[in-house]
């Protein structure tokens, strides 16, 4: 009898082979509730790796629920269970900090366990989201002890990932020459968000009323988002309106700066998911208009691609990476001080609309979640071969 019940675990085990398997490592706790970019990138990406066929295993969680899935996950794997790669996703704070507390109490267990992947011949990679610890703003807006012990941390992370890690990927190309230090890993790849894959075939085509409706959401504090342009392109304007989607919190502490209660064309709207929904229906192009900051020069914005989603065609300030996305796609318009230009000649011709969403159709397939996923299982795949060659 043992020796069927050892058969049958053969057996199964070469099944268990047959299928796509990946870990997804990200070294906080997942949340399905978050209304951060940094809180819905990472599950976006994981369903979108399940959509194209993984079984994905997850290590996720504060400290002890990690260790207990790497140890699971390391079982497996001494009993033969194969993993295509391991794709890790990075936190704002420091590896070793993501504690709700923020002491490092289990400072080499996540590196720990890239290094027994590699050993095991497993390819590893890790999408490393923003770099805001290197900037002035992050200097100026955390006290000092705080700082340099965050700051030590960072760049033990990005020393271990240089070590550790066989691809890198960042939101833009644009971002690896604003990361301190030399980055010496090889593979270095765009990942930027992703859009989802919605028909809105149905969606009644606007902007041929002479109104136009605009849609924001997102940060809006200053220095980094100072939407100061934006809101100067609408005052006393009354073929223009904007739906303004932000914080409750963020809004109170920057009224008085914006004097937004002046602009009676703006509707400010506090809400997430489902409840801003019909705002998006409802707009006619997505404004990312801020004043330019140093640090967007390399960001993408999440609601760059939610906009695709919904089919809005974009303005955007020149000198962005989401510049350089609008105006090589032709998916909207680049500012330059002439937002209200821009403004009047959409709605003197609203055929420009059409042609921009036209062209939002045309990429939208290439820049959705499940192409994001589908494009780092190539690259893996790039790495593997080489590994095996």
């Amino acid at each position: 009898m043992l020796c069927f019940y050892k058969e049958i675990d053969r057996k199964e085990m070469i099944k268990e082979n047959q299928q796509k398997r990946m870990i997804f490592h990200i070294p906080v706790p997942l949340n399905e509730n978050s209304c951060s970019a940094s809180g819905i990138r990472p599950l976006k990406i994981l369903q979108a790796f399940k959509r194209i066929g993984f079984e994905v295993d997850v290590v996720s969680g504060y400290a002890g629920e990690r260790r207990k899935r790497i140890k699971e996950i390391l079982e497996k794997i001494e009993s033969g269970l194969r993993y295509e790669f391991c794709y890790s996703e990075s936190s704002t704070m420091p590896t070793a900090l993501t504690e709700k507390h923020h002491f490092p109490i289990a400072p080499f267990l996540d590196f720990n366990f890239i290094k027994k992947l590699k050993k095991h011949s497993i390819p590893t990679g890790l999408f490393y989201r923003d770099i805001h610890w290197a900037f002035d703003q992050y200097k100026k807006n955390t006290g000092f002890i705080k700082r340099m012990t965050a700051i030590c941390f960072y760049r033990y992370d990005l020393y271990k990932y240089d070590k550790l890690f066989d691809a890198l990927f960042l939101p833009s190309l644009k971002m690896r020459d604003f990361i301190p230090g030399k980055i010496k890993i090889k593979e270095v790849h765009a990942l930027p968000p992703g859009c989802e894959e919605k028909v809105l075939s149905d969606k009644k085509m606007q902007g041929a009323d002479g109104i136009l409706n605009l849609i924001y959401a997102g940060g809006i504090k200053p220095p980094l988002y100072d939407l100061q342009p934006l809101f100067k392109s609408l005052k006393g304007r009354k073929n223009v309106n904007l739906f303004l989607i932000c914080r409750p919190d963020e809004y109170k502490a920057t009224e008085r700066y914006y004097n937004i209660s002046e602009n009676t064309n703006i509707k400010v709207i506090h809400g997430t998911g489902s409840k801003i929904e019909d705002y998006f229906l409802r707009s006619d192009i997505y404004v990312i208009l801020w004043k330019p900051f140093e640090y967007l020069s390399f960001a993408y914005p999440y609601k760059l691609f939610e906009a695709l989603t919904y089919d809005l065609p974009v303005i955007t300030t020149t000198g962005t990476a989401t510049a350089d996305f609008v105006l090589s796609n032709n998916i909207g318009w680049v500012a330059d001080g002439d937002e209200s230009d821009i403004l009047d000649n959409i709605i003197s011709e609203p055929k420009l609309l059409v042609e921009k969403k036209d062209n939002i159709l045309k990429i939208k397939g290439e820049n959705t979640w499940n192409a994001r996923a589908l494009y780092v299982e190539k690259i893996f795949k790039k790495i593997r071969n080489e590994k095996l060659s």
